[in-house]
């Protein structure tokens, strides 16, 4: 009997059996936004000026193997809610930093 990656394949791969489930445990930090405001006593200008920071996707700790541990709750017509399946045609979740300065005249 042939053996891949230590496992005997199957003979119907799109069958919905354990053989293909995995922990998909996942710890992520997602939103983060940190900012500091700088408040004037006499504006000249500026009553206040505020300097943040922001980032989207920032870390995810996992032994999952697919692309992104957090699966789709879409709803299929077909087969109602699939939470669980991995949608390995999907893009990866992108990182994203913003940097922003606002001002109170």
């Amino acid at each position: 009997m042939n053996r891949l990656y230590g496992k005997v394949p199957l003979n119907y791969p799109q069958e919905y059996v354990s053989y293909y489930i995995e922990n998909g445990d996942y710890w992520k930090i997602d939103n983060v936004t940190l900012g500091y405001t700088l408040n004037f006593k006499n504006p000249k200008v500026f009553k206040s000026i505020r300097i943040y920071g922001s980032t989207l996707n920032l870390l995810t700790i996992t032994n999952y193997k697919g692309i992104d541990p957090e699966v789709s709750r879409q709803l299929d017509l077909e087969w109602g809610l699939a939470p669980g399946n991995d949608n390995r045609d999907k893009y990866p979740t992108t990182r994203t930093f913003t940097l922003g300065l606002s001002a109170k005249f």
